[in-house]
């Protein structure tokens, strides 16, 4: 008799462990916290215009030595200077220039995610750096977005030029200045 009791119990306490682990991976199984979003990317390009650049330093392992003008390269948030140089034409004389530029990336943060949703994923950007012998040109389509971007706008003093972007939380701020060429080896 005593070997049926034991049985019994021990059927009844498989079941109550069984039942308690089925409860367990049911309460884990109903935990909805979607993931957060991914920050977007962001990507840095080298443009020139008028006459290309002799000597550029970009200022970030981001942009290898050798690139391509105009080729999208992944750029990782932070402050970062870019120095150029070179000589052009000014129709009477070879006349040198060179410019610093000193610029700053961010992200656009991942939307949070919560119950029973996954947050989105933040945008990427791409962005242009442009140099010219006569300083920074700012294309058509940041002259528009800082126009109507709350916190953007251009700025101009007689040593610098500096314009920032900032939309759906991702941004660049540039600081261009002329400056005297480098003496290198």
């Amino acid at each position: 008799m005593k070997a049926i009791i034991d049985t019994k119990t021990a059927a009844k306490t498989l079941r109550m462990m069984i039942l308690a682990g089925i409860v367990i991976i049911l309460a884990a199984a109903c935990d909805r916290r979607g993931r957060d979003g991914r920050d977007g990317r962001a990507f840095l390009a080298l443009e020139w215009e008028v006459d290309r650049p002799d000597y550029i330093d970009a200022g970030t392992p981001d942009i290898p030595p050798t690139f391509e003008w105009g080729r999208s390269y992944r750029a990782y948030p932070g402050w970062y200077t870019l120095y150029y140089e070179g000589r052009f034409w000014n129709g009477y004389a070879n006349a040198l220039y060179a410019w610093e530029i000193e610029y700053e990336i961010w992200e656009a943060e991942g939307e949070r995610g919560g119950y029973y949703y996954d947050g989105e994923d933040g945008p990427d950007s791409y962005f242009t750096l442009i140099m010219s012998p006569y300083g920074p040109v700012v294309d058509e389509y940041v002259t528009k977005m800082a126009a109507t971007t709350d916190g953007s706008g251009i700025s101009e003093t007689n040593d610098a030029i500096t314009f920032s972007v900032e939309k759906e939380g991702f941004g660049m701020h540039v600081t261009y200045r002329k400056v005297e060429p480098r003496e290198r080896d």
